[in-house]
């Protein structure tokens, strides 16, 4: 499938020159960053928040599992939980080399790319700073933990972008911009000294313009700072760093027209006040003229994972002859695809969705496909059939050698863009007090080796248990014990 994808998305030049070219149009897209799932404050001040700009599109970061509940709140008709978004249009979720991202279709047959981001937050740049750290100890730092996340993205993107499609980069970056950490901010002694930021130099040197600053262009007038409005509004404390972290980067044909700053009413450079205010970041919105992409071949289906018994749509877009394709339900696994559920594409134009029955599915995993005449796949995108009384489960084998993968299994996740699998000290209580993580990669059903270079170190022999955790938060889904021991034998 990825290279499906990544060869669509590559050629959109020459599907340019092949269709219609799209009229410009305005687009506006907002990163939001919740706070631990939008509840520490009050959840309906998190919908009302974006009620009030109403963006088209919404990265938001930390829903914890709350991400189709704000949907509903804020009266949005598609959520991606593998993506982390919310959008007026159609999501079409893509993953090149898992790197995660979404096709959003503009009007039935032109599109822009989306993804939504949240780079790691610890250790963080501006608290090293802080603590008397040199400039070349901060960059290191930045160099060994967000620029290696970063630069996947800056990489792919920019090359799809560089083809002409409208591509927006969104959400915390948990690292100020080298457009703000000045000589001129070290003159007017807002900053200690300047910082050529690696992470935002390689969204630049890739092609993408921060809407804000490019709106905004003056740092030291209008710092913009999104961290932190505080914890809540008016909390800030004693020991905090202040700075511009959540950012709206476009690439392509894409023009910033507007961004603008969202929190707290009477807050430093806030151009829409909410009150209460909700979250312990600013929010950004950017408005951009920008000129749609043709579409490649694209599927998606409304929710990852299903109920057995309830229904899916599949939702597509077919460019050209519609007549001979199909979009069908397939099994999850390799080999040649025998659909087991399909219908006609017999005019795109007009017949946009799918919808199928899973009574008679078996649960497991699927894929929602639009293939052709001969069978071939030109589109697809997993999901999974749970059953009707099904929790989460992960298992691991009960003992493991030190020095030994732990091979991990899970079943009925659901399927969230963060989910994750925590290593924790047997009967730990301290829900922070894991001791490494891996996350699953939005699959509802999978398997993963947890080993000493996964984790970042080696497990000493004792007693853990390896959790199944929810969407980067803390709620326990399902727990496994594994006993490591020196030998085999011991």
């Amino acid at each position: 499938m990825r290279a499906l994808i990544l060869a669509a998305a590559l050629t959109m030049a020459g599907l340019a020159s092949a269709a219609h070219a799209a009229e410009p149009r305005e687009f506006s897209v907002m990163a939001f960053n919740i706070w631990y799932g939008g509840v520490q404050v009050d959840f309906n001040a998190v919908a009302n928040t974006i009620r009030t700009v109403n963006p088209d599109v919404v990265a938001v970061q930390e829903p914890e599992g709350n991400l189709r509940r704000l949907a509903e709140a804020a009266g949005y008709a598609f959520v991606d939980d593998s993506l982390h978004l919310m959008s007026r249009f159609p999501i079409f979720p893509s993953e090149q080399d898992g790197l995660r991202f979404g096709y959003i279709a503009l009007d039935p047959l032109h599109v822009a790319v989306v993804a939504g981001l949240h780079l790691t937050s610890s250790p963080y740049g501006p608290e090293a700073v802080r603590d008397g750290s040199s400039v070349d100890e901060v960059l290191s730092l930045e160099r060994e933990t967000r620029l290696p996340e970063v630069e996947p993205y800056a990489t792919a993107l920019g090359a799809v972008a560089a083809k002409g499609v409208p591509t927006f980069l969104l959400g915390d970056f948990n690292t100020p911009s080298h457009q703000d950490w000045t000589e001129a901010a070290v003159a007017a002694g807002q900053v200690e000294y300047a910082v050529d930021w690696p992470v935002t130099r390689a969204l630049a040197n890739a092609g993408f313009a921060d809407s804000y600053r490019a709106m905004h262009p003056d740092s030291v007038a209008v710092p913009g700072k999104t961290w932190t409005a505080g914890t809540p509004p008016p909390r800030i404390r004693p020991i905090e760093t202040l700075d511009r972290i959540d950012m709206i980067w476009s690439g392509g044909p894409a023009t910033a027209i507007a961004s603008s700053l969202v929190g707290e009413t009477g807050g430093p450079d806030v151009d829409v006040g909410v009150d209460p205010w909700p979250s312990d970041h600013r929010a950004v919105i950017s408005r951009f003229s920008l000129t749609p992409a043709p579409a490649p071949t694209l599927v998606a289906v409304d929710r990852q994972v299903v109920v057995q018994g309830e229904r899916i749509v599949a939702r597509y877009i077919a460019p050209g002859s519609d007549e001979t394709r199909q979009i069908a339900i397939l099994p999850g696994a390799g080999g040649k695809p025998q659909a087991v559920m399909s219908l006609p594409i017999i005019d795109g134009s007009d017949h946009r969705a799918g919808t199928f029955g899973t009574a008679t599915l078996e649960p497991g995993s699927y894929r929602a496909a639009v293939i052709d005449r001969a069978g071939v796949v030109e589109a697809e995108v997993p999901f999974w059939i749970i059953g009707r009384d099904a929790s989460p489960a992960i298992d691991a084998p009960e003992t493991v050698a030190a020095g030994t993968p732990i091979h991990v299994t899970w079943t009925n996740a659901p399927a969230n863009r963060l989910d994750w699998i925590g290593v924790y000290p047997a009967g730990m209580a301290d829900l922070y007090g894991y001791v490494g993580f891996l996350y699953t990669g939005a699959r509802s059903t999978g398997e993963m080796d947890i080993n000493a270079e996964s984790l970042g170190a080696e497990l000493e022999p004792g007693d853990y248990d390896i959790r199944l955790m929810l969407d980067d938060g803390y709620s326990v889904l399902a727990s496994t014990p594994v006993k490591i021991v020196a030998s085999p034998t011991e």
